[in-house]
């Protein structure tokens, strides 16, 4: 008997509220039970897809297809998944086959003009939009496609533009308005975000996403009271909308508001504790923030709300691995393992890592990049492991000669040229504190990608050292199975990019950049050494693991800094700083590079 329609959609609603664990175990069961039901099929591609389950992902659509199922919506969900897999030419064919089937089907025109554009085809992408508005003058979906494929390529101001025609078109569209905010503010033109916002709020008088935008611009602008007053309201009036929950949490942290940052979410978990996906949320909130004590307070009322929850587990695991108490970590995590799959595999080679356990931690850490080749916290840990083993593949993965590389960027010798960046990166650090999910400790971060901005001073800055990522990816001409194969001559992008100014003793602890493929300092500010400084104060330190996981290695490379040059390396190359006890300024400019090979 084939399960019918009513039961997937009720696992699909699980998916919705959250439950991603629910649905991927329900979902397992009826295709387990019907292996030929196409419907079924689909509806697990989309749960593993959102399980971070790429490879899984494209076996279910294709079982999908296999069974019949073959539409766009299915085609364009399969080429998704394997552009998640980094498999681009197999994605754009899965996207021509979604015309084929239904050549209006809009996702599938806009999905496949986003790729092309992420393949380096900007051009080729803007036409084939174009292309589709020429057709469909109303698509207003469209429209905002172009506007955000403008805002990819780093053109904000164009993006403006666009989202601008988009409103013309349709005024009551909330997504155009909302990212005509935010393009603004990218552009560097925050008070005319914040004008926008306020002259549009009463076409939006309850909509959370356009109140959160607003709030940010109003944090940008100066205005924290009233930001905060706004995001107060919305959590009150939408209570479901979990990006102001956080949203006050971070004011607390970096703005000094001397409030509770859980408040608003103990009052949720108080008012519906049944609800799991306030748990989640919460939770993960302060796993990001690196609050494990209030992670197992949280984790043991949910329990009391929900139950037995695998992902609580998880999370317990997690929280009990960082204070210290291994072997109860690695008990929950065996446990969380066979419901949770490989979710668990990164934190767990972490633990294994701490608990003395390199070969552990090498099989979990392999298991993980062979699902995921791009998992950078996967690829560190394994680096971990093969040094504790005295593996030399710990070279292959990181050498730290020819992969550590320190590029002065030219026009920045010119007399007044780093004066001039100083001062306009000064301009855009208006926080009190660290961002609490990052790696600073004393300093400040600015909002938003730096390298977006249409200030003329930025934008130099972006081409210069747009040369020197070039010649430095030429240099990455390993094996095939390497995690950086392909990179020379390979397009390249800019993932993100931001400006932190530390002072006094201020440092940062050893860290990854996940989303990257390449990371890079620019030092623009280096104080000089003071009476109590030891010789690498201020120093950039390579392949030092984390402190807290207790391995008693020390860096493999430590770089002086420079004022003026950048230091490129891997992403998944453990960095920090050595702190300084001068009270001076310490600038830098930081990014990642995602590279399309």
């Amino acid at each position: 008997m084939t399960t019918g329609a009513s039961v997937l959609s009720s696992i699909h609603a699980r998916l919705q509220s959250g439950d991603v664990a629910g649905a991927a175990r329900a979902i397992a069961d009826v295709v387990r039970a019907e292996p030929a039901n196409g419907a079924a099929w689909q509806l697990a591609g989309i749960i593993r897809r959102r399980a971070k389950d790429a490879a899984g992902a494209v076996e279910a659509f294709g079982r999908a297809l296999a069974a019949g199922v073959r539409s766009a919506e299915v085609y364009n969900s399969l080429a998704l998944s394997l552009e998640d897999l980094g498999r681009a030419e197999e994605a754009a064919a899965a996207y021509e086959q979604a015309f084929a089937c239904d050549p209006a089907y809009l996702p599938a025109r806009i999905n496949a003009a986003r790729l092309a554009a992420a393949q380096g085809d900007l051009a080729g992408a803007e036409a084939a939009l174009r292309a589709v508005l020429a057709e469909q003058p109303g698509a207003v979906t469209v429209s905002n496609a172009l506007g955000a494929l403008y805002a990819e390529a780093g053109e904000p101001g164009k993006a403006a533009a666009q989202y601008r025609q988009s409103i013309a078109a349709v005024p009551g569209n909330l997504a155009a308005t909302i990212r005509l905010g935010l393009a603004l503010r990218e552009d560097g033109r925050a008070e005319e975000a914040l004008a926008h916002f306020r002259a549009l709020a009463g076409r939006f008088p309850r909509a959370p996403e356009f109140a959160d935008a607003m709030a940010g611009a109003l944090i940008e602008c100066g205005h924290v009271a009233e930001a905060e007053a706004l995001l107060e309201r919305t959590v009150e009036q939408s209570p479901d909308y979990f990006p102001a929950h956080r949203g006050l949490a971070r004011l607390a942290h970096e703005y000094g508001t001397g409030k509770d940052p859980y408040r608003s979410y103990r009052a949720l978990a108080e008012r519906w504790p049944g609800e799991a996906a306030i748990w989640h949320s919460w939770t993960g909130l302060m796993l990001d923030r690196r609050d494990y004590a209030g992670v197992l307070g949280a984790v043991a009322g949910a329990r009391r709300a929900l139950g037995g929850l695998p992902e609580l587990d998880l999370y317990e695991a997690i929280a009990r691995s960082e204070q210290g108490e291994g072997t109860a970590a690695e008990a929950l995590f065996a446990r969380a393992a066979p419901r949770l799959g490989g979710t668990v595999l990164v934190p767990r080679a972490r633990n294994a890592l701490r608990r003395g356990e390199p070969a552990q931690a090498e099989a979990l850490a392999a298991e993980a990049t062979r699902a995921d080749p791009a998992d950078r916290f996967a690829w560190a840990y394994r680096g971990l492991a093969w040094r504790l083993l005295d593996d030399p593949r710990e070279f292959w993965l990181h050498d730290y000669d020819r992969h550590v590389e320190q590029r002065a960027v030219a026009y920045l010798s010119d007399p007044g040229a780093l004066d001039e960046l100083r001062e306009t990166l000064r301009g855009l650090h208006r926080a009190q504190a660290h961002p609490s999910e990052q790696s600073l400790r004393g300093g400040t971060q600015t909002e938003g990608n730096l390298f977006n901005r249409s200030d003329p001073v930025l934008r130099r800055l972006r081409e210069a050292i747009r040369e020197q990522v070039a010649a430095y990816l030429a240099r990455f001409d390993g094996a095939a199975d390497h995690p950086c194969a392909g990179y020379a001559g390979a397009r390249f992008g800019f993932e993100g990019s931001w400006s932190v100014r530390l002072m006094g003793e201020g440092f940062h602890i050893a860290h990854i950049h996940p989303a990257g493929a390449i990371s890079s300092a620019l030092h623009v500010s280096v104080p000089p050494l003071g009476a109590e400084d030891g010789r690498d104060a201020g120093a950039l330190v390579l392949g030092e693991p984390p402190a807290e996981l207790g391995l008693g290695l020390g860096p493999r490379r430590v770089v002086t800094p420079i004022e003026g040059a950048l230091v490129l390396f891997p992403s998944s190359m453990w960095h920090g700083t050595k702190p300084f006890r001068l009270h001076a300024e310490r600038m830098t400019v930081a990014f990642d590079v995602a590279v399309r090979r």
